[in-house]
């Protein structure tokens, strides 16, 4: 039976190797996996996590720390958290894709932005950025000059 030990090693290392790289190849496994970690209030480890699926971002670790500090200091502004839901999915051909959040607290909302790249075969954060200006925006979609019967035909 010894002889079964290093197969069942390099089958595990195989497995745990493929749990790890798994999330990489769809931008929505990245997501869930950044929201169950943030709903946890565990915003710090969701960062670093999202963060994580590009290697380019290892250089910009004062840039993610300041990302986690200006978020830090938002959220104790803006009440419980409440839950998140998909706002709008963009996508531009096979390899980059927008996707934009409403994360609703007991305050007001914030928008979180997060656009993926595919350089190749696994999907990995380009971008991510937050605001909280959707009522403004709402207010100037819904102005006069804005709606469909006021356009010139």
């Amino acid at each position: 039976m010894n002889h079964y030990k290093p197969m069942r090693f390099l089958l595990i290392a195989f497995l745990l190797s493929s749990i790890s790289s798994y999330g990489q190849d769809d931008p929505q496994k990245i997501i869930d996996k950044f929201f169950s970690l943030y709903s946890t209030k565990k915003t710090n480890e969701a960062i670093d996590y999202i963060f994580s699926s590009n290697k380019w971002m290892n250089e910009s670790k004062d840039q993610i720390e300041n990302v986690k500090f200006k978020l830090n200091s938002t959220l104790k502004l803006v009440g419980e958290y409440a839950g998140y839901s998909l706002m709008t999915k963009k996508t531009l051909g096979e390899h980059l894709t927008l996707y934009t959040f409403i994360v609703r607290y007991d305050r007001q909302p914030l928008r979180f932005s997060m656009l993926f790249y595919k350089p190749r075969n696994e999907w990995q954060l380009q971008n991510f950025s937050y605001d909280d200006k959707m009522d403004e925006e709402l207010d100037e979609a819904a102005k006069a000059y804005r709606l469909k019967e006021n356009f010139d035909e």
